[in-house]
């Protein structure tokens, strides 16, 4: 249901959405996808190679689309160092990532940094979490860098302008 919301609610169509933290998980690339958002799945780790391997797997077997899968770019890349222009990018997803980011090393803060300064103005975060405490954690990360809502497990932010918002 989550993943619905996401895919309908929050991105405009032909938004571009960077899936933060993928590992070889396909599943919220193709939903983001199958609506029409361009989408670049990244993770820092070898993991990559076993996503392409997971979409063209599902590409062959039938169980999606190829125009579906050509919306989704697999690209290595580490989240403290996000390799897109400042102001490219309509949003970012975190889909139980977090976690994993922080135990492989990514200090939160300097991704939320990044991801503020890639996201355009009026540019959507959005982080899914496997409890509302965790989700919790995290919120106060990210609200150094964009105002945000959290229900639950589920925080959405927004960018917002300096000016607006002057934590920097």
């Amino acid at each position: 249901m989550i993943d619905e919301l996401v895919a309908n609610s929050l991105f405009e169509p032909e938004s571009i959405v960077i899936d933060v933290g993928s590992w070889d998980n396909i599943k919220p690339s193709l939903t983001l996808a199958s609506k029409g958002k361009s989408v670049i799945a990244i993770d820092r780790y070898q993991r990559m190679e076993k996503f392409k391997e997971n979409l063209e797997e599902a590409v062959r077997c039938g169980k999606i689309d190829r125009n579906i899968a050509e919306r989704i770019q697999p690209m290595k890349a580490d989240a403290n160092q996000l390799p897109f222009r400042n102001n490219s990018i309509d949003g970012v997803l975190f889909w139980y990532s977090t976690s994993w980011l922080q135990q492989f090393g990514s200090e939160m803060l300097l991704v939320y940094k990044e991801v503020r300064r890639i996201l355009k103005d009026k540019g959507i975060v959005i982080i899914v979490e496997q409890t509302a405490d965790r989700a919790k954690g995290q919120e106060l990360f990210l609200n150094t860098q964009m105002k945000t809502n959290r229900v639950g497990a589920l925080i959405i932010g927004r960018k917002v302008k300096i000016e607006e918002f002057p934590l920097d």
